[in-house]
């Protein structure tokens, strides 16, 4: 009876596998990845977690704000920016990790010879390499997204309790600069695909040393262009690849016209440039690039083996 059941495991493992849906495998992968690879979560959250203990402990004291110091709206301001900072410093850090991931994910599976075990797997390059991007582009990028919003309220909290006076609270002004970091991550998410992709195909391509590979790949042309050309078109590039639809986003510079006036970080959405931004030919050309380089990276996944 044991040895029915012994014999029977094995076999039931892939037919389940098999009985799954594409989205139902690319769920469990992700899965995976997250439990695989736990910094991609835990940074933003001892990174949000060490801020309030700061906040705590160090960051505000216990006084009473003289009246008429600030202003209701001076108070919100100020709170949307805090808000919206917090959110910039989570996602550089995100950032960081996400790029040392992408760098390691696929690389990590040749060097210690696990790549072995997922072929024998039911498991697809293609669906293997879209969950890894997907993580990378959608699960952290929006988890960091949640992990700010929750931490801005405590933080708000914190200053409340310890700073009387100083918290002037709006559920608008808040859900506006939600929704401004919200269309940052969007569009932050479409501009970078490529750079993201490049770093996977790296990742699964390079046989050694892919950290080294990804530092010398924009560095070395643009050196090379200088000393031998004269011109400076790849760095220009590689500028603009960088920062060149931020530029794009804000549509006029009277936002802080006013110098009496502090604005709220929601104010800035009546002076996006949405469908300039997002009607951006560079835009969708570096998603197409992005999809070549991930269909690249997974017919290469195809034929790599612990060698």
């Amino acid at each position: 009876m044991n040895a029915n059941a012994a014999t029977a495991a094995p076999a039931a493992a892939p037919a389940l596998l098999r009985r799954a849906g594409p989205l139902d495998t690319v769920m469990a992968l992700v899965r995976r990845e997250l439990w695989e690879h736990r910094a991609l979560w835990v940074a933003p959250l001892v990174l949000a977690g060490l801020f309030a203990l700061l906040l705590l402990l160090f960051g505000v004291r216990h006084i009473e704000l003289p009246q008429g110091v600030l202003t209701t709206e001076q108070k919100t301001a100020g709170l949307t920016i805090m808000q919206w900072g917090v959110a910039q410093l989570l996602f550089f850090l995100s950032t960081i990790v996400v790029t040392v991931y992408l760098l390691d994910c696929l690389y990590a599976e040749r060097r210690d010879r696990s790549i072995l075990f997922w072929k024998s797997l039911p498991l697809s390059d293609g669906l293997t390499v879209c969950s890894k991007i997907l993580v990378a582009l959608v699960v952290v990028p929006f988890g960091t997204l949640l992990i700010a919003a929750a931490a801005d309220l405590v933080y708000t909290a914190i200053i409340a309790v310890r700073v009387p006076g100083a918290v002037s609270w709006s559920t608008y002004e808040w859900l506006r600069t939600e929704l401004v970091l919200f269309l940052e991550v969007v569009l932050g998410v479409l501009w970078y695909a490529p750079i993201a992709a490049a770093l996977l195909l790296l990742s699964v391509w390079i046989p050694r040393n892919p950290l080294l590979w990804a530092l010398l790949v924009p560095a070395v042309p643009p050196v090379v262009e200088w000393f031998t050309l004269g011109t400076s078109y790849i760095w220009r590039f590689e500028r603009y690849r960088v920062n060149g639809i931020w530029h794009k986003l804000i549509a006029g510079s009277d936002l802080f016209a006013d110098k009496q006036h502090l604005p709220t970080v929601g104010a800035v959405l009546g002076h996006l440039n949405l469908g300039g931004v997002f009607g951006d030919a560079d835009l969708w050309l570096g998603v197409a690039a992005a999809a070549a380089m991930l269909y690249a990276a997974a017919r290469i996944r195809r034929y790599r083996d612990d060698s």
